[in-house]
């Protein structure tokens, strides 16, 4: 048996789903604190000041990434209707990647 396989034994698709949602934002703010520390102890001042860069970069790169998640995570919590307009456009892009089934999850979540 593979080793993805014997991962999502005896799981079901949400959690799989959310477990690849949170070891990409594990994998991605990795990267983040590689460049961080370059930026701070690199040999020399463009080495210093590209990693500086690389690491806003990454940062920008996972803030996009959370920001539909966000919005209706936040609107949900308002009591705002997710299904119509400005926070749809939120919605579908969040059940439509790769970790749709998480998202749906999300959508479907009563707020208490």
């Amino acid at each position: 048996m593979s080793k993805e396989k014997m991962m999502g034994h005896n799981q079901n698709p949400i959690e799989e789903s959310a477990i690849n949602f949170i070891k990409n934002i594990k994998d991605s703010l990795i990267a983040q604190q590689k460049y961080c520390e370059l930026a701070f102890n690199g040999k020399n001042k463009t080495i210093r000041d590209n990693n500086a860069v690389n690491s806003l970069a990454q940062i920008n790169e996972v803030l996009s990434e959370l920001k539909p998640w966000n919005e209706v995570i936040e609107a949900k919590e308002n009591g705002e209707d997710i299904h119509s307009a400005p926070i749809k456009s939120s919605k579908l892009e969040i059940v439509a990647g790769s970790e749709h089934k998480f998202g749906q999850y999300i959508i479907d979540k009563e707020v208490k």
